[in-house]
């Protein structure tokens, strides 16, 4: 008798701590998660509204869940929306994972559908918290099955397949790093192509659809604001690939919060308002710096078929065009560039026009160089400019 009662007093304290866990786990309300949810949405230009809110478990349920832009009158009905898997901590809530059910959106003739869009490790900072990335949601990985654009009719013109993004932060370096890419992308060139001319060129050279694929890198250190792209490669098959690196410092936490400010003086402003935050806009990006970068187009026959197209036009040789193309294009860059980086411009330009595989132009300041030196120089000397970020064209490198 004494030990089944012993037991029965162990499994009753078993059940009181557990529940005690629980409630701990669970100290968060679900009101004050989707305040700080729809807070941290409208500080992104999103509106998100609900008809009510109830707790499942860890997990915050928002009935009748709609989204909308700030800057449109309609919304998009999602029905029920859950954030999954919440806890709370220091820095704020963690949500588990967001999943978005399939939905289609139809507007002005524009129809876009939805699939399979999750967010994992969604984090959002408590207000009045020091927050390292200025006011945004920061999340670990994000995917996006697929997405399809219409014009009103039965087949998309546009669709992007297998969109995924990750961060991580690398606490010993203070860096965030992050990746994204999409399997797939598809467009319909000949649903924007416009006069019968462009749609019979795009036929004739079979660019009628375009497909490929988009890759990015990059880090983020919020202390001192460096934001470092180290590869955003858009390839589009048979044509070629376009890579662009940048290297800037400036875009801290604090810019981030003063460029949303900026952002939401804009809205419904007058157009006084909008020339007045305009410039406010301009003296902002002036407090970032360019330490590099560089944009590189990396040739899979799209430059042969834009030789042969305006050869067809002009009724000469597609060799003619290429020689044109280095004479012309010098002689304009000259005024701008001055005789030695002009010399420069047409020795790459020669160089890959006779054989196409790569061209890139590269920006390389001996010193960082804040964006207000920058515009000035522009307006002032192009060619004092050009020398002053070590602007270097070169070909099939």
């Amino acid at each position: 008798m004494l030990s089944h009662a012993f037991k029965l007093k162990s499994l009753s304290l078993a059940a009181l701590l557990s529940a005690t866990a629980l409630q701990s786990a669970w100290a968060w309300e679900a009101d004050a998660v989707a305040a700080r949810y729809k807070t941290l949405l409208g500080e992104q230009g999103i509106e998100a509204n609900w008809s009510g809110v109830r707790q499942d478990g860890n997990s915050v349920v928002l009935e009748r869940f709609n989204l909308g832009l700030s800057s449109i009158e309609k919304t998009i009905d999602l029905g029920e929306f859950v954030l999954q898997d919440v806890s709370e901590s220091d820095l704020g809530y963690e949500v588990g994972r967001v999943a978005l059910d399939d939905f289609n959106h139809a507007q002005d003739g524009i129809d876009v559908t939805v699939s399979g869009l999750t967010v994992d490790g969604l984090v959002l900072p408590k207000e009045g918290t020091d927050n390292p990335y200025g006011g945004m949601m920061q999340y670990r990985h994000l995917s996006l099955a697929s997405l399809k654009v219409g014009k009103g009719a039965p087949e998309p013109v546009f669709t992007l397949d297998g969109l995924a993004a990750e961060t991580t932060m690398n606490e010993s370096q203070g860096l965030l790093e992050f990746t994204a890419s999409a399997d797939k992308f598809w467009v319909d060139a000949r649903a924007l192509a416009e006069g019968p001319g462009a749609g019979a060129a795009l036929k004739e050279y079979g660019y009628e659809q375009l497909s490929g694929r988009v890759d990015m890198e990059g880090n983020w250190r919020p202390e001192d604001g460096r934001m470092t792209l180290t590869r955003y490669d858009a390839t589009v098959d048979d044509a070629g690939t376009l890579g662009i690196k940048a290297d800037i410092s400036g875009y801290t936490p604090d810019f981030i919060k003063a460029l949303q400010e900026i952002q939401k003086k804009m809205e419904n402003a007058s157009q006084d308002q909008q020339q007045a935050q305009g410039l406010a806009m301009l003296g902002l990006m002036q407090q970032l710096n360019l330490h590099g970068a560089s944009i590189r187009f990396s040739d899979a026959s799209l430059t042969q078929k834009i030789l042969s197209y305006v050869a067809a036009q002009q009724g000469i040789e597609p060799a003619d065009v290429a020689n044109q193309a280095k004479a012309i294009v010098p002689l304009l860059a000259g005024q701008y560039l001055g005789p030695e980086l002009t010399q420069s411009l047409s020795k790459a330009l020669a160089a890959y026009m006779d054989d196409p595989k790569s061209l890139e132009i590269r920006l390389a300041p001996a010193e960082p160089m804040p964006f207000a030196v920058l515009m000035g120089s522009a307006m002032g000397s192009p060619e004092a400019l050009a020398k002053q970020v070590g602007l270097e064209v070169v070909a099939n490198q």
